[in-house]
């Protein structure tokens, strides 16, 4: 008995230094278990394989891993361990097969298996890969069984996959899910999930025009405790997503000031001087950023597009590398693709250079490379991409242009927030309102263009001025008693999404 208790005891405190981040003290935790007790213990062989990759060292996990299933030893847990480590060996056919193993062995358990985990964890290798829709069905699949809420990681991948995608209600319902699900786990703190639920609600909120409510989310995703013991993202994963996230925000939120009209003297001063602190918080955040990705990740491991560990959001990424230096780059990204045999990245790789050489004036270098990347980004999956590609390329129009008003028309259709997010105008046709009415229009973040597919209708009543936007695909209208009033509010409208 005092022998039981005490590998006990070694137990779980080589498990409670792994959920502290304590990764070293859980391994020599695991070697004095080991000199003491052998392989006595069938949890032995999947704590010390997952500490070990914790810890980076794969070959030695992957024996460990496989030594465990040999023995026998806690099956479907030690088969989960194995199957990712065999993914992160590129050993992608294999890992499958393991997988799939776990997730029969777990599913015969009845009420005591854990599918969702080996379910979550098949749907991260399918989303490497580009198989988009197969991570989806996985991802479902494991947020539907009795286990799909104990970690938060298949709601998360989950709701990654359908921001990507710009299927931002799908995304929000997700998370809805997953929050209410949660709360059955009386006992719960929220350090095992809530820093991650913040990150996704915040991209939702960034991407569907509400900023104020992005900006909150991160800023509590960043001071947020997170435990990551458990899962593959480190601390360090996390807090170079958050920080790009909320650098992002803070650019698109210095955007909608200068478009804002309503307010005097004292909320225009106001307003430059947020404007200064958001510039001088983002540029430390995104230094911030780009220092933890070449320092505590190796070297830009991240970049490695769909990292299953990563929690950045890779059709944005290109924000944050373009101020990197321009050669340190471009080796990084060349020497990654010798090695990245996956065709569907490379669309990818060719736009954090585009905005890398935008960034040093290498103009007409990007824009070649630009227009050879935007065919390559038109599948569904990748319309994320493809927006930010998009942007780029507007940004190199003239506005009033019948090219500008095509992208930017495109760029509005998908995904109406960005326009506005971006520092755009979108082009519509004024001609139909009075002097008043049209002045102040264009001195927020719409381009009178008398051949756009967009119409703005307005009128003056006794209830005050109404707005309405005609040919999107959700019609605005707004009434507000003054104009500078109805003209911020009818721009909220016009470039926001409400989701229920």
């Amino acid at each position: 008995d005092i022998k039981n208790g005490h590998a006990r005891i070694l137990y779980l405190l080589a498990e409670t230094r792994l959920n502290l981040d304590n990764y070293k003290g859980s391994l020599e935790t695991l070697d004095q278990f080991e000199r003491l007790y052998s392989y006595g213990g069938t949890w032995y062989f999947g704590s010390r394989a997952w500490v070990l990759m914790k810890l980076g060292n794969l070959d030695e996990a992957v024996r460990v891993a496989k030594l465990g299933v040999f023995f026998g030893a806690e099956p479907g847990r030690t088969l989960n361990i194995l199957g990712i480590l065999l993914s992160m060996i590129n050993q992608r056919k294999e890992s499958f097969e393991v997988f799939n193993k776990a997730i029969r062995y777990e599913l015969s358990l009845g009420k005591s298996g854990q599918p969702a985990t080996p379910l979550n964890n098949s749907g991260e290798v399918y989303r490497e890969i580009f198989e988009e829709d197969k991570a989806e069905g996985s991802f479902l699949k494991a947020t539907s069984m009795p286990d799909g809420c104990e970690h938060v990681l298949p709601s998360l991948n989950l709701a990654n996959l359908y921001i990507e995608q710009l299927r931002f209600q799908e995304a929000k319902d997700v998370m809805d899910r997953f929050e209410a699900c949660v709360v059955q786990y009386t006992l719960r703190n929220g350090e095992e999930h809530r820093a991650l639920v913040h990150l996704a609600r915040g991209r939702i909120a960034l991407h569907t025009g509400h900023v104020d409510e992005a900006i909150s989310n991160f800023n509590s995703s960043v001071e947020r405790r997170q435990w990551f013991g458990k899962i593959g993202t480190s601390i360090q994963d996390h807090m170079a997503a958050a920080t790009i996230s909320l650098a992002q925000a803070l650019r698109a939120k210095n955007n909608i000031l200068e478009f804002t009209v309503s307010g005097g003297i004292g909320d225009w001063m106001r307003s430059v001087t947020e404007r200064a602190e958001n510039r001088l918080r983002r540029w430390w955040l995104m230094r911030r950023a780009r220092q933890i990705l070449t320092e505590d990740l190796s070297n830009l491991e991240d970049i490695y597009i769909r990292h299953t560990d990563s929690m950045l959001e890779y059709h944005t990424l290109g924000e944050a590398l373009a101020d990197f230096p321009l050669r340190a780059l471009d080796r990084r990204i060349n020497a990654e693709l010798k090695i990245d045999d996956r065709a569907r990245a490379l669309p990818y790789y060719s736009a954090y250079l585009v905005q890398n050489y935008l960034a040093h004036s290498q103009e007409e270098k990007a824009l070649t490379l630009l227009n050879e990347t935007l065919p390559k980004a038109e599948r569904s999956q990748d319309r994320g991409l493809r927006v930010q590609l998009l942007l780029l390329k507007l940004a190199h129009e003239t506005p009033g242009s019948s090219n500008y008003r095509k992208i930017a028309e495109e760029i509005y259709m998908a995904v109406p927030a960005e326009i506005r997010n971006f520092g755009f105008r979108l082009p519509v046709n004024l001609e139909a309102l009075s002097l008043e009415i049209r002045s102040e229009l264009e001195n927020s973040a719409f381009l009178s263009d008398p051949k756009a597919g967009f119409t703005v209708l307005g009128s003056r009543s006794e209830k005050g001025y109404t707005l309405e936007l005609v040919g999107a695909k959700t019609p605005t209208q707004i009434t507000e008693k003054e104009l500078d009033q109805a003209v911020d509010q009818f721009t909220q409208a016009v470039f926001s999404q409400t989701l229920r």
